[in-house]
């Protein structure tokens, strides 16, 4: 027999991530506690209210990927396409790539087409906001990193002193997630890209919002139902604000440590949430909107960010 240990366990430290945080509210697979993903999460309150405030106009009412699946295997083939494909190169000339994912995923591959036509819109969105016309089509590999993986220490952190930094608003909301957690945060940014010499952290979404039949079968999902009420709401219900400000802390401590000369004020860009289902394509540049369709601009206030870093660190707001 070995040594018995005189020492209980310290079963207060542990890894923990955006999703073990919030998977109470949304309903997020277990399987996704320490990858950090997303899991598309159904909010079935918000479908309907986007579904009543859509209104013909500007925008289709249907995308390519309206009827692409949901759920998790689905996201995660988006996300491993993503990680792979040359935004630079129409998709004319990579389906081999999209066929070989949508087979791994045991996805029909009469979904290729569909997804082909999707990702192309993708690769040609403006993003608009603060990056104003620049697209995927203009990101060089050169200028992008996928999957940045983070562990951050944590000192006890819980939600009240997150909910600070916040203020009122969404942290009233965040104030109410059963968060206490000491050890290490740990996950996983999508996209990491620089433009303009500030770096910017790049979250794809699968999120479905539209309009269903008299059976609740999807109907219709497309740019209409993405515009910039519904993902703010859509952002909220899934606590993706949270998710954000931590990639963005993650992100800032990186370049503290590897880019010379870093400053914050000059550096950091901000968020960029891309739910790919509702994209429009190319826009011109006296054409741009105030927010593009599927695209969820966010440049939170340094102040704000510098808090959230404390109190990863110590605990305190």
């Amino acid at each position: 027999l070995g040594p018995v240990p005189r020492r209980r366990l310290d079963d207060s430290w542990g890894r923990s991530s955006y999703t073990s945080w919030t998977r109470g509210s949304h309903g997020a697979a277990p399987a996704a506690l320490e990858e950090g993903r997303e899991t598309d999460a159904l909010v079935a309150d918000l479908e309907l209210a986007v579904a009543q405030a859509a209104s013909p106009g500007r925008w289709p009412a249907t995308g390519p990927l309206a009827l692409f699946p949901r759920g998790a295997q689905a996201g995660d083939c988006l996300h491993r396409i993503l990680d792979q494909l040359d935004f630079q190169r129409s998709l004319d000339g990579q389906g081999e790539l999209l066929a070989r994912e949508l087979l791994r995923a045991g996805i029909a591959a009469t979904q290729l087409e569909p997804l082909q036509s999707g990702l192309e819109l993708l690769r040609c969105t403006p993003f608009g906001g603060a990056l104003a016309d620049f697209c995927l089509a203009q990101l060089p590999a050169s200028r992008r990193l996928h999957e940045m993986a983070f562990d951050l220490p944590l000192a006890l952190v819980r939600a009240d002193a997150l909910a600070r930094a916040f203020g009122s608003g969404y942290g009233d909301s965040l104030a109410g997630l059963p968060i206490a957690s000491r050890g290490f945060l740990t996950g996983s940014i999508d996209l990491v890209f620089e433009h303009q010499n500030r770096w910017w952290v790049l979250d794809w979404k699968s999120n479905w919002l539209g309009e269903r039949d008299a059976a609740g079968q999807p109907l219709r999902c497309g740019p209409r139902h993405y515009g910039a009420a519904a993902m703010a709401a859509l952002m909220e219900a899934n606590h993706y604000p949270l998710q954000a400000h931590l990639y963005q802390v993650a992100l800032h401590r990186y370049l503290r440590w590897r880019l010379p000369g870093y400053d914050p004020r000059h550096h950091l860009g901000g968020s960029v949430y891309v739910f790919v289902r509702g994209v429009s394509g190319p826009l011109a540049t006296d054409q741009l909107p105030p927010v593009v369709p599927g695209v969820c601009i966010d440049q939170p206030p340094l102040a704000r960010l510098l808090a959230i870093d404390a109190v990863l660190e110590t605990g305190r707001c």
